[in-house]
C-alpha cells in the first residue's frame, strides 16, 4: 500500500513538471534544429522528487542534442535544500534537411538550387544537418544524395587561396601598394600569409575581398 502510494506521489509531481521540462527540450532541440517537427516528448523520471520541492535548473548533456534519447538531469529546491533529479528522455520529431540533386566541387558556393528538401526523421544526428546554405560553399567534395552537413561546408573566405591581390605596407606616413598571392583562405580582419615576389612571405591582415594590409 505505502508502495502504491508514494507512486501516485511522484506520479503527481512529476505530471507538476512535465511540461515545463518538455518545454525546456522543445525549446533546445528546436533552436537547434529550426527545421524540426515534434511530434512527442516523453519523459521519464528515475527518482523521486521530494515533496515541496520546484524545480530550479536543467542540466542538458551537450552530445544529447544528437540523439532522439538519453538522460538529462534537473535541479529541484525547496528555498533551503536542493536535490538533483535524473530524467529519460525520448523524442519522436523530423527534421527538414537538404539531399545534394548532382555532385559538388570543393569551393563552389552553395546555392537552394543544388537540392532537394526533404523530411528525414530524427535519430542519431552524428553531423549537424545544414538547413540554409546562405554565404557558404562546398568545402570538399558533396556527392549526388549525400545530406549536406556542417562538416561539408564553411562560409565563403573573402580571400582564397592562390587569389592575386594588393597588399598595402605603411610606414611613417607613407603608404605603399604591390601585388601579392594568398598562400591560404582568409576571412576580413584575419591573418593569412601572403608571397611577394618568388620567395618573400609575408604576414598580412585582410581588409577586403582584394586587398590586405602587411603587419
Amino acid at each position: 500500500m505505502k508502495t502504491i502510494f508514494l507512486a501516485i506521489i511522484l506520479t503527481i509531481q512529476l505530471f507538476s513538471y512535465e511540461q515545463k521540462l518538455k518545454s525546456y527540450l522543445e525549446r533546445k532541440f528546436t533552436s537547434y534544429y529550426p527545421t524540426m517537427t515534434i511530434k512527442n516528448i516523453e519523459l521519464k523520471v528515475n527518482n523521486e522528487i521530494p515533496k515541496g520541492y520546484k524545480l530550479k535548473k536543467v542540466y542538458f548533456p551537450k552530445n544529447s542534442i544528437k540523439r532522439e534519447n538519453g538522460n538529462f538531469s534537473a535541479i529541484f529546491s525547496d528555498g533551503e535544500g536542493e536535490k538533483r533529479i535524473y530524467f529519460k528522455y525520448s523524442i519522436d520529431a523530423t527534421v527538414q534537411v537538404l539531399l545534394a540533386n548532382m555532385d559538388i566541387r570543393a569551393k563552389t558556393p552553395l546555392s537552394m538550387d543544388f537540392f532537394t528538401q526533404i523530411p528525414l526523421k530524427f535519430d542519431n544526428f552524428y553531423d549537424k544537418p545544414v538547413t540554409d546554405v546562405y554565404k557558404l560553399e562546398a568545402k570538399t567534395l558533396i556527392v549526388r544524395g549525400k545530406i549536406l552537413t556542417s562538416r561539408m561546408v564553411r562560409k565563403i573566405p573573402d580571400i582564397h587561396r592562390n587569389d592575386e591581390i594588393i597588399a598595402e605596407a605603411r610606414e611613417d606616413g607613407i603608404v605603399v601598394d604591390f601585388p601579392v598571392r594568398a598562400l591560404e583562405d582568409g576571412r576580413v580582419g584575419e591573418y593569412i600569409r601572403v608571397k611577394r615576389g618568388s620567395k618573400t612571405i609575408l604576414k598580412a591582415k585582410v581588409l577586403s575581398s582584394n586587398k590586405v594590409l602587411i603587419k
